[in-house]
């Protein structure tokens, strides 16, 4: 069993807003990689919505979870931040930042009010939000006879696998591909067996790789 772990997270941005007594709360979700990044979109919201009265926020890094912050940027404790890093955590995600700004409607919510409602549009944001997996994956070199070069492709690109690279100028081509860890060698197997020239495949490396489809 690979030591290394599969994650979600977050395609570029996707915002959504709710009323709530007047108040005006706008969630932004973002792909992050690192606390600058965090940084970086949050200067950007602040710049864009200078007239709102807090941004509060939560993120968190790391295929690990390892890294992770909320703020309530004046609010209550614990009736902003918490509950915003509360939806990123229950819908399984990292490397994901989500900022909710809030123009004061002129009545005061209270903290329990506050915290469904910062939690809802939180919610609300993540489960519109485009999602993709990173998972684990063996790259491998797979050399085959010319006229099983273009079958093995085809056979690659159904699976959805990264073909990171096609070589057709040596005396057997090359297809080096990324597949995930955890079915990487029941997945060879049915390469050998489906594609005729298919014998000449060497295990290279390991990395991450984007998947949609999960």
């Amino acid at each position: 069993m690979s030591e290394f772990l599969d994650y979600k997270s977050v395609d570029g941005t996707y915002m959504v807003q709710m009323i709530v007594d007047k108040s005006r709360f706008i969630a932004v979700s973002g792909h992050v990689e690192s606390p600058e990044d965090v940084k970086t979109l949050l200067g950007s919201l602040k710049k864009s919505n200078k007239d709102a009265k807090h941004i509060a926020y939560a993120y968190r890094l790391g295929e690990d979870y390892s890294v992770a912050k909320h703020s309530d940027d004046g609010e209550p404790a614990g009736s902003a931040g918490l509950p915003i890093y509360e939806a990123i955590k229950n819908h399984l995600l990292t490397n994901t930042v989500v900022a909710v700004v809030r123009y004061f409607g002129g009545k005061e919510l209270g903290k329990s009010k506050l915290t469904r409602t910062y939690g809802a549009v939180a919610n609300g944001c993540l489960k519109h939000s485009t999602i993709f997996k990173m998972k684990y994956c063996n790259i491998y070199d797979m050399k085959v006879s010319y006229q099983d070069f273009a079958q093995l492709g085809k056979l690659l690109t159904e699976k959805g696998y990264h073909i990171l690279e096609q070589n057709t100028k040596d005396t057997m081509p090359l297809i080096k591909v990324a597949i995930p860890t955890d079915v990487a060698e029941k997945q060879v197997e049915e390469i050998r067996a489906r594609v005729r020239g298919a014998n000449f495949i060497t295990k290279v490396g390991n990395g991450y790789y984007r998947f949609k489809n999960y």
